[in-house]
């Protein structure tokens, strides 16, 4: 019995270290650049961080977000550092205040939509980072819809630019954001007509991925290992359970056969005259008839 607790004992040996190794949480961000679109696809913001974690930060690791409580998760993954795609084959959990994920990656993108304040044409809504983690380069960037004519932010961002995509972006300056400090920006814009920016684009040619790509299609073909992992050994210790059971029931029958069969033996004898098998109990041959006692 002994050798089965050995082989338990380091099974688990192998298995924890592997799934507490994702209990390592990172306390700092390297880069985070936040894009704040609103009326892109819904009447609401789209808001899109794209993180980057410290080169020296132990994979997989847990990485916590704030999250506003009126905010609508749209998609949590991770940026395959082979090929640059968004895969959502990561987990993440929703924690009080914030979300929670594991990456095995050191780039991540979350996706999640504010609600706004309207007032006929006019549009208004506030932007707050509060992180009890440290964002080393820390950006904002607030795209103007593309129906918008007017468009305002408090603080006044100095930097306004226009992208690729044809879109006008205002952008703060990078900067880094201790833990535990709040960073704020109130927008507020006025819309021309009720016309959302992706339905007058044939073909988005942002610089980012196009939102939620990953979270609409859950057939990503990035694999987490360490639940396959963990799973994979939760399989064999089954396995094993089950294999020793078999074993000690098939002794134990062996054991019951072996021990009937000597019983039966030791209660058997031959006649003294014709040899053949009679019970020790008998007192007259079955066969000849001759007298036993």
């Amino acid at each position: 019995m002994k050798h089965k607790y050995y082989l338990l004992l380091f099974l688990l040996a192998m298995i924890l270290p592997i799934a507490g190794h994702t209990q390592d949480k990172v306390t700092a961000i390297d880069a985070l650049v936040v894009d704040l679109w609103p009326d892109y696809d819904r009447t609401s913001v789209l808001v899109l961080l794209t993180g980057t974690l410290p080169a020296d930060a132990k994979l997989p690791t847990t990485v916590t977000l704030p999250l506003p409580e009126t905010a609508q998760l749209n998609a949590v993954a991770r940026i395959d550092s082979s090929d640059g795609i968004m895969k959502d084959d990561i987990f993440s959990s929703p924690v009080p205040g914030g979300l929670r994920f594991i990456t095995p990656d050191v780039r991540f993108r979350v996706e999640y939509y504010l609600p706004y304040e309207a007032n006929n044409n006019r549009r208004t809504f506030n932007f707050t980072w509060l992180a009890g983690l440290s964002v080393n380069s820390f950006q904002v960037k607030v795209q103007r819809p593309i129906s918008a004519s007017f468009l305002a932010t408090k603080p006044a961002s100095m930097n306004i630019l226009k992208g690729q995509d044809g879109f006008t972006y205002y952008a703060f300056p990078v900067q880094a954001v201790p833990a535990g400090q709040s960073f704020s920006v109130d927008v507020d814009y006025t819309m021309s007509m009720a016309q959302l920016s992706a339905a007058s684009l044939a073909t988005p040619s942002t610089d980012l991925q196009k939102p939620g790509l990953p979270s609409t299609s859950k057939t990503s073909a990035g694999i987490n290992w360490t639940i396959v992992v963990v799973v994979a050994g939760g399989v064999i210790i089954v396995i094993i359970f089950v294999w020793q059971i078999a074993i000690r029931r098939g002794t134990s029958d062996r054991s019951v056969i072996q021990d009937a069969k000597a019983q039966k033996q030791s209660k058997t004898d031959f006649c003294s005259n014709c040899d053949n098998p009679i019970d020790i109990d008998d007192r007259f041959c079955r066969n000849c008839g001759e007298v036993l006692r």
